[in-house]
């Protein structure tokens, strides 16, 4: 059993992809797909294969059930609390031994961008994803609370470690594609690798 947990638009072939959008949730209503591209509310065409589970709930796999979970720019959209909470429900559904990667904006990176120059000070808070995005298209800006989700808790290496280590993991950093994960390359982009902090957990 292996999961792709706030999957997004994203289908990995040989995963279990799971997530909670109003995209994926739309995306199981018949002629969807045909009103998206004439009305444009979401950018992303997403899959009606999607499995639909608010990922801040208790997960509906059992204890020690699963073998791997990859989630890539999805904790940082939780509250601190929540994400905890997150990390810890992977915890339980992992088998001993078994793998959890994650992948999540780098808070250190942005910061030195700023202290070095390569951010002005007005841009800063945006740099960070803490706020929704402004359209043109009065019925976009209208939906935007419901269709997107701004940053709530931001990480860095050690900080994200730390916490997996509290939680009960064997936790190390990993660059990309450097992976215990087999077919890591099927389910790992580079571009959401770049600038990011990556950490592997081993359940104990």
């Amino acid at each position: 059993m292996k999961l792709n947990l706030g999957c997004g638009s994203q289908i990995s072939e040989g995963w279990f992809n799971v997530d909670y959008g109003m995209g994926a949730r739309f995306a199981k209503l018949p002629l969807f797909s045909f009103l998206n591209k004439k009305l444009k509310i979401f950018d992303l065409d997403w899959d009606k294969r999607i499995f639909l589970h608010d990922l801040r709930k208790t997960f509906p796999w059992d204890d020690d059930s699963v073998d791997f979970i990859y989630t890539s720019h999805t904790l940082e959209h939780f509250s601190r609390e929540d994400g905890y909470a997150f990390l810890k429900e992977c915890h339980r559904v992992l088998r001993k031994g078994a793998i959890i990667r994650i992948v999540v904006p780098d808070l250190s990176f942005i910061v030195s961008e700023y202290v070095n120059g390569n951010i002005k000070a007005d841009c800063f808070v945006e740099k960070l994803g803490v706020l929704y995005n402004t359209y043109r298209n009065s019925l976009k800006g209208k939906l935007s609370p419901f269709v997107q989700f701004p940053h709530k808790c931001m990480y860095d290496t050690q900080t994200l470690k730390s916490t997996l280590e509290d939680i009960g993991f064997k936790a190390e950093s990993k660059t990309a594609f450097q992976s215990k994960i087999p077919d890591i390359e099927k389910i790992e982009l580079s571009n959401r690798t770049e600038n990011a902090v990556i950490i592997e957990g081993e359940k104990r």
